[in-house]
């Protein structure tokens, strides 16, 4: 089994339970003035996470109902939907997220949570390999993704 790359940081209590994924956000006007922010907010804004081990740290929070828990997290991988023609397992590809009607029962598909427009992504595998009617651009099909990683030699970028 492969295994993922982890950082430490610090989730509200409700959270910290293993396979629970999450987009972090960003800081709180509260966050400011805690010792522990660093801990916190050492993640990227607009990726989602899966908490993959809990540590026995706990933490008063006052943004986090019950506290805080130091956890382990992992970048997780986003199922989206993209043309037909860019989907080939275990290359790169740079996503732009299409402009679209957000009543197409397609949108959530094509626009998940986690995935940062502009960014380069790996395709990691095609659950799905049927296309879907697009309204505005090319037929997409469903690929999961991770971001590339930051510290992979520029010739791989």
């Amino acid at each position: 089994m492969e295994q993922k790359k982890t950082r430490v940081t610090v989730v509200g209590a409700v959270f910290a339970k293993p396979g629970v994924q999450f987009e972090y956000t960003g800081k709180s006007e509260e966050c400011e003035s805690c010792s522990i922010s660093r801990v916190c907010h050492n993640l990227e804004k607009g990726r989602r996470y899966e908490v993959v081990a809990i540590r026995a740290a706990t933490h008063y929070c006052p943004v986090h109902y019950q506290g805080a828990v130091t956890v382990d997290v992992a970048e997780s991988p986003v199922d989206i939907r993209i043309p037909a023609q860019q989907a080939k397992k275990n290359t790169t590809v740079l996503l732009k997220l299409p402009e679209c009607d957000e009543a197409c029962e397609w949108y959530a598909e094509c626009h998940p949570v986690g995935i940062i427009s502009g960014q380069k992504y790996i395709i990691i595998d095609i659950p799905e390999s049927h296309c879907v009617d697009c309204r505005v651009g090319p037929s997409p099909v469903l690929v999961r993704v991770i971001p590339l990683p930051g510290e992979l030699p520029r010739a791989f970028t």
